[in-house]
């Protein structure tokens, strides 16, 4: 019997090719959509604003990610510090929270900085810096695992029932919004209720 070693690049590829076969065929039987309302602070349904700055926070309907417009109206800069802007899932778990799509790979340091007048613009997702694997693992709150290559996302956007996403209605979560000002780091917290869940 002859044995054959396969090289490193050889493998992953036959491991992304056996991922995909086993799931070919395996689609969702359920789509869903959440929608949210901020309960915390109060009063601040339009964003949050301060002779400093201006904020103004939006869950995605599909799966939370969150968008998220920062006026700097003041004369000093303001930075993101991602190391502690995080969510806390309804299931009371940190998770680390990170801009969406390539800008991590250009970045040459770890917060994003906006200068006095500048309006920034920008998605954020659960989950750590983009990497070359293309996949991400994510379990529900009952308790179903699922392989995917879309970005994480903080609640299931599909199940094979209904109740997978309709577990979630009702239930809060939180994103917490790191900035320096100076050698001062602020945290801004946000606490959303799910109000309701469409299911597809």
């Amino acid at each position: 019997m002859r044995i054959v070693w396969l090289d490193p690049s050889s493998r992953w590829r036959l491991w992304c090719l056996l991922v995909v076969l086993s799931l070919s065929g395996c689609g969702a039987a359920y789509h869903f959509r959440y929608h949210y309302t901020l309960v915390s602070p109060p009063g601040a349904i339009e964003g949050v604003e301060d002779d400093q700055l201006r904020m103004q926070l939006s869950p995605d309907p599909a799966g939370g990610i969150m968008e998220i417009t920062l006026t700097n109206k003041s004369a000093q800069p303001f930075a993101i510090v991602w190391e502690q802007t995080h969510y806390i899932d309804p299931l009371g778990r940190r998770r680390q929270a990170t801009e969406t799509g390539m800008r991590w790979f250009f970045r040459f340091t770890d917060d994003t900085h906006i200068a006095p007048g500048e309006v920034l613009r920008t998605r954020v997702q659960p989950g750590g810096p983009q990497t070359y694997n293309p996949f991400t693992i994510s379990r529900t709150g009952g308790g179903e695992v699922t392989l995917s290559s879309a970005p994480g996302t903080l609640f299931p956007t599909a199940g094979d029932r209904a109740a997978v996403g309709k577990n979630y209605q009702g239930q809060e979560f939180r994103f917490v919004l790191a900035l320096r000002r100076g050698t001062e780091v602020l945290q801004y917290p946000f606490t959303f209720q799910i109000t309701a869940v469409e299911v597809q």
